[in-house]
């Protein structure tokens, strides 16, 4: 909260002080409009801040990649002023300052958001727990629950686990306990809910398992859809930027060479490039395991319950074998599907990029 009163503080003082130097009169002044929205999003963005530091466990996804955009924002624009010899108000001491006491209070509040938060041994629930059911409240609760959006991209949020395998054989009794957005009896709560849904619609429409599955689990699996789109784009730009880096190298050997700066940008870029790809190709299979395991959890859940409601005459038609071959065969196969189903419009745009 410091850092983030230190930051405001900077952005008021640099606006006041264009403001005086560049008063609104008759022109429009982009300088100072652009530094009346600047200040407005600090004010939203900090007390956003206010409200997680004091009510969250976690850090914001968006706070986090809002600082980490002024961070780089930030950088661009004193390099600009750097360049800028002969513009008074952008080499005001007083300016650069302020600026600089902005970027430097910016980093230091973004790292601090980034170390993990020590949370109290006992956690009251919190309102709406009582809702749904989380076996991590009587255990040890799961880091990846209150890990922030880089360490969910990194998987730096397993590295306690991987540090404990270096030592000694990981047991049953060394695991965290299961999420609460994956515990099957969420999960199966939820699908059973939308399956009942299709059932009273049968009037209607007949009953579908697949309308049920995608409202169920639809949502990550679309984002995993688009995290391979994404991949997919990005694959096909790395041999771009190559074919443009060796143009560059090749300029160099004639009369009109490129600029140095091109070089450092295609350079940069396919560094950038690949680390982007790499992050959403491990977030797409992440995405669609887990979807694949939270199908055959609803489903799994599903057909016990339907067996324990078999009548007498049902039984003699489906037996302990049939139904034990629904959990262990078909099951398994529904769920495995999740994994490549992408690839279902996937392999063919990657064809057509390619051609």
């Amino acid at each position: 909260l410091v850092l983030a009163s230190v930051i405001a503080a900077a952005v008021a003082a640099e606006l006041l002080f264009t403001a005086v130097m560049l008063p609104l009169s008759g022109v429009f002044n982009v300088l100072t409009i652009s530094l009346l929205i600047q200040t407005a999003a600090y004010v939203v963005a900090i007390r956003l801040h206010y409200y997680e530091q004091t009510r969250a466990r976690q850090s914001s996804d968006l706070l986090l990649l809002y600082w980490l955009t002024t961070i780089i924002v930030s950088l661009v624009v004193l390099r600009t002023d750097l360049g800028a010899r002969y513009a008074p108000l952008v080499t005001h001491p007083a300016v650069r300052a302020a600026r600089y006491t902005m970027l430097l209070s910016t980093i230091a509040l973004f790292c601090a958001e980034l170390w993990p938060r020590k949370l109290a041994e006992y956690v009251l629930a919190e309102d709406g727990d009582e809702d749904v059911v989380s076996a991590s409240r009587f255990g040890v609760r799961a880091p990846v629950e209150d890990a922030n959006i880089f360490s969910r991209l990194t998987f730096s949020w397993m590295s306690p686990l991987l540090k404990l395998g270096r030592r000694k054989q990981v047991s049953e009794g060394d695991l965290w306990e299961i999420p609460s957005n994956i515990a099957p009896v969420n999960i199966a709560e939820t699908f059973d809910t939308n399956w009942q849904y299709e059932i009273d619609q049968g009037a209607q429409r007949s009953p579908s398992l697949i309308r049920a599955l995608w409202k169920t689990l639809g949502a990550p699996f679309a984002l995993a859809g688009a995290l391979k789109l994404i991949q997919d784009v990005i694959q096909f730009l790395q041999p771009v930027l190559l074919s443009l880096l060796l143009g560059f190298v090749s300029s160099h050997a004639t009369d009109s060479p490129q600029p140095m700066s091109f070089g450092y940008f295609y350079a940069g870029s396919l560094l950038v490039l690949q680390g982007i790809q790499t992050l959403f190709l491990h977030q797409y299979f992440q995405l669609c395991m887990a979807t694949g395991m939270k199908v055959k959890s609803s489903l799994t859940t599903a057909i016990f319950k339907k067996a324990m409601r078999l009548s007498n005459e049902t039984r003699q038609e489906y037996t302990t074998g049939s139904i034990s071959t629904l959990f262990s065969v078909d099951v398994e196969r529904i769920g495995g599907v999740t994994d490549y189903a992408h690839i279902v419009w996937s392999g063919p745009l990657q064809i057509v990029l390619a051609v």
